[in-house]
C-alpha cells in the first residue's frame, strides 16, 4: 500500500491510497459508496457510505479507479480553504 498526498487548485489537498490488492470489479464499482453494500460474508458495508458522506459534509470528493487483478487508488480531494463555503 502507498499514501501520497499532494497540492492541488487553490491551496486545496489530494490524499491517494493505492493498493496491489485483488481490485473491484466494474459491477461492484457503481455500488461501494451505498449504505449495506458489502461483499464480505461479515461486516455491515457502511465503511465507504459513512466516509463518503463524512467528506462530501466538509466539501470534499472521493474517487476510485480499480482494475481486477491489480489494485485500486482511492483518492481524496480537499478543497483550499478559500474555495470552500460552508
Amino acid at each position: 500500500m502507498t499514501l501520497r498526498t499532494f497540492s492541488e487548485d487553490e491551496g486545496g489537498v489530494g490524499v491517494e491510497v493505492k493498493d496491489t490488492g485483488t481490485g473491484i470489479p466494474n459491477s461492484h464499482l457503481k455500488k461501494i459508496f451505498d449504505p449495506f453494500f458489502t461483499t464480505k460474508s461479515e461486516g455491515t458495508g457502511l465503511g465507504l457510505s459513512i466516509s463518503h458522506k463524512i467528506l462530501e459534509n466538509h466539501g470534499a470528493t472521493l474517487e476510485v479507479v480499480s482494475e481486477v487483478g491489480k489494485g485500486s487508488t482511492f483518492t481524496i480531494h480537499f478543497p483550499g480553504a478559500r474555495s470552500h463555503v460552508v
